[in-house]
């Protein structure tokens, strides 16, 4: 019966793990199943605890994390984009969340779920070592250039996937010096340790692996976490020939993978290259922009996981290395999102993990009661999270799904090792709950509720975000948009806070006022009510929508005669949403020329809206977007009669963006017609 619960929970672990590789933000599905598993692991364990009336371990490191998760969740009453913020929630919360159901698994069942569970992240460990490997080799044989030549794994970023190698690399570090430790005869006499040399093999391909990613941030988090680890590690018997074998593979490793770079990994940290790269001059306009971010929204933040939406409003000129979806420090991000008591659990979670060290570094032995394979056992997944945490100062760590459970796992292992083994007597009592089954209840209620939810999103994603897999299985185009607005409507009822099924509807609604010709005014005038109710709709879960509102802004000044406003009102309508458009994102072009032209171009003032239109070239705009305004400049100027002036501003985007095809043709036009009239003459 042990057994088969300890694999039951180590393959239910194996699964949330591993459906979180590919998310990476985007894939709901995954994040939607993955969360319902974890779910189904949590009640599965606590079911049990409940029913004995909730024997809690004793320690602080528990409390802690029950206070974080709950404090994730306290975040989405506030939250300033409440939709978005609930995706995060998982994330981020996945940490405390799989600390607390791993730490109450029973102690018998607990040490076969970490033999199975363990022997799963190994196997890991060589598959994501290999994904890079073979990312790296077809770089190498695509030229795909040395900028590019950075595996990323299954991530969409390669300093994270570093901070994933990292993660693995210090637990395996510890266990190859425990598991050599108990070789009796020398290497050159034959006294091979077959577990141990498989362990030694799995550092040699995590190094190859960890030093193909090129990554800066991922290498100083490596040299800072690597003296603790010489330190706990060195006074185990014949320490210093293992750790030569280990720093003959670190050289190796950095040999062979940081060749086609020319050894640039080394130069990249100088002072010199980090002041002046874009990269990192980026990063340090991105954090002057977040904690503007904060200062904003001081107390609570703007809500977790609404940086990038919150972001274009803020991101300062010359930042145009980053798309903006992270800060790049999770710390600051949590500042910005979450406000101080945010940011005050991740750096007690940090001082958590010191604390860890200082007491399996200076506190082992008699002080712990623990052997010294414990110790290094427990040491090794402590300095692995550690690592993971430092990283976290210079790139996003803790917004990477994988990352996030696996730290959970690693933390919950090592303080079941070096935290105390007492337990409470039953907390409900206490509090006056007699009866165990009203908390299994509610623990029912709050997985169904929440399962519905992710449900509902993952159907929203696979329906009307990505719904390319519909054609192939219905091929009647009037069946799929009848199913899919059946889709919408129904989602719209089940999941309110979702965006995506009111713009659906909207969109559809907005369509059908304006083509169907045989329509009544009264049922035009519904729909096109129907629509704007929906565009609204929308806007509560994410109210950070820049294009539903241009859609609203386009919606008054199209139909606004059906809903029965004047001109006046309709121009009044449609700027006021395209305004709160653009200052949501101040780089939207679109939103940018059509303020221009409705506000001033159109009521005689073509200086004005020149003015308008050159005041976004302040903003930070990547090269495509800057051609665009430029040439909306160019066309204002034309209407304005400045011709020479046009001329001027499209042989500046020509100078500035060589390949933007609209300026070529428009001069290759103008100079046709000015050979034409000198023909004529």
């Amino acid at each position: 019966m042990i057994s088969f619960r300890a694999g039951l929970y180590a393959v239910l672990a194996l699964v949330v793990y591993g459906l979180s590789w590919y998310y990476n933000g985007q894939l709901i599905p995954l994040l939607a199943a993955g969360s319902i598993v974890l779910m189904i692991w949590g009640a599965i364990v606590w079911w049990p605890c409940l029913r004995a009336g909730l024997i809690w371990p004793r320690g602080f490191l528990p409390i802690f994390m029950l206070l974080w998760f709950v404090w994730f969740g306290l975040t989405l009453f506030w939250s300033g984009s409440p939709y978005s913020s609930w995706f995060y929630f998982w994330v981020l919360g996945a940490l405390p969340l799989t600390f607390l159901i791993a730490i109450m698994i029973p102690e018998p069942v607990a040490e076969q779920f970490w033999v199975w569970l363990w022997r799963g992240i190994l196997i890991s460990a060589w598959i994501l070592s290999a994904m890079a490997l073979w990312q790296y080799y077809q770089g190498m044989v695509t030229n795909i250039g040395l900028a590019n030549l950075r595996p990323f794994g299954p991530l969409l970023d390669t300093n994270s996937f570093a901070a994933w190698l990292n993660l693995l690399f210090f637990p395996v570090l510890a266990l190859y010096f425990v598991k050599d430790g108990r070789r009796q005869v020398s290497f050159l006499r034959g006294g091979v340790h077959l577990e141990a040399f498989f362990y030694l093999l799995t550092l040699s391909v995590l190094l190859l692996a960890f030093f193909s990613t090129s990554s800066r941030g991922g290498l100083l988090a490596w040299v800072c976490t690597m003296p603790f680890a010489v330190w706990g590690l060195w006074r185990q018997p014949a320490a210093r020939s293992r750790f030569l074998v280990v720093a003959a593979l670190v050289i190796i490793a950095f040999l062979l993978m940081d060749y086609a770079h020319g050894y640039d990994l080394i130069g990249h940290l100088s002072p010199g290259y980090i002041t002046s790269n874009i990269t990192t001059v980026s990063r340090k306009l991105m954090w002057i922009a977040t904690w503007h971010m904060y200062l904003s929204h001081p107390w609570l933040g703007t809500g977790i996981g609404s940086y990038f939406l919150n972001y274009p409003a803020y991101r300062l000129p010359g930042e145009l290395a980053s798309a903006g979806t992270y800060a790049h420090n999770d710390y600051l991000e949590y500042l910005a999102e979450g406000g101080l008591i945010n940011l005050g659990f991740l750096l007690s979670f940090a001082g958590i993990l010191m604390y860890a060290m200082y007491r399996l570094l200076y506190r082992a032995g008699k002080a712990l009661q623990m052997s010294d394979e414990q110790r290094l056992t427990a040491l090794g997944l402590v300095l692995g999270v550690f690592a993971i945490t430092g990283h976290a100062l210079g790139n996003f760590i803790f917004y990477n799904l994988p990352l996030s459970v696996l730290a959970g796992l690693f933390m919950a292992r090592a303080w079941r090792i070096y935290g105390t083994s007492e337990n409470t007597q039953p907390l409900l009592p206490k509090i006056g709950i007699n009866h165990g089954f009203i908390a299994q209840i509610i623990l029912l209620l709050g997985i169904v509720v929440a399962s519905w939810n992710l449900l509902a999103d993952a159907a929203t994603y696979a329906f009307l975000s990505d719904n390319t897999w519909l054609n192939s299985v219905i091929k009647n185009p009037r069946q799929r948009t009848t199913l899919l607005l059946k889709v919408a409507d129904t989602l719209t009822s089940l999941r309110p806070l979702a965006t995506q099924p009111h713009v659906y509807l909207a969109n559809t609604y907005l369509t059908l006022a304006e083509r169907d010709t045989r329509m009544d005014s009264a049922s035009r005038r519904s729909l096109v009510q129907a629509a704007l109710h929906q565009y609204e709709q929308s806007l509560i879960g994410i109210p950070q929508q820049a294009g539903v509102l241009n859609s609203i802004g386009t919606l008054y000044l199209t139909q606004g005669k059906l809903l029965g406003l004047d001109a006046t009102q309709r121009q009044r309508q449609t700027l006021l949403a395209w305004r709160r458009g653009l200052a949501i994102n101040p780089e939207s072009i679109s939103l940018r020329n059509q303020i221009a032209q409705l506000a001033y171009a159109d009521q005689g003032d073509v200086k004005g809206g020149l003015t308008f239109l050159r005041a976004g070239l302040a903003r930070p705009l990547f090269p495509y977007p800057r051609s665009e305004l430029l040439l909306d400049i160019a066309l204002m100027q034309w209407r304005a009669d400045e011709k020479t002036g046009a001329e001027k501003t499209l042989l500046r985007i020509l100078h500035e963006n060589p390949a933007y095809e609209p300026a070529v043709s428009w001069l290759q036009s103008i100079h046709r017609q000015a050979e034409l009239h000198s023909g004529d003459r």
